[in-house]
């Protein structure tokens, strides 16, 4: 494997934690949550990319800022669901 190949490939894997596993971890505090039983663990990582993907289909940039915007309307977040 020539370094270039071996480098588009560490820096695509980092692009992924970056953009998904960072955002879970910091914003929606995944590794600090103590769901840790069962199946609630898979099933609340799927409502926070659930989350994640409409909040990137409406176009916000900063997740933390679409939550404190979103947290306390509850018509907009029907919306969203629809």
């Amino acid at each position: 494997m020539s370094a270039k190949k071996y480098n588009y490939g560490i820096r695509a894997h980092w692009a992924i934690e970056s953009s998904l596993h960072y955002v879970k971890d910091v914003t929606f505090g995944e590794d600090a949550s103590l769901i840790r039983t069962g199946n609630a663990p898979t099933n609340f990582s799927i409502i926070r990319n659930i989350a994640m993907n409409i909040l990137r289909r409406e176009k916000y940039i900063s997740f933390k800022q679409a939550i404190r915007m979103l947290g306390g309307d509850i018509k907009r977040l029907c919306y969203l669901l629809e």
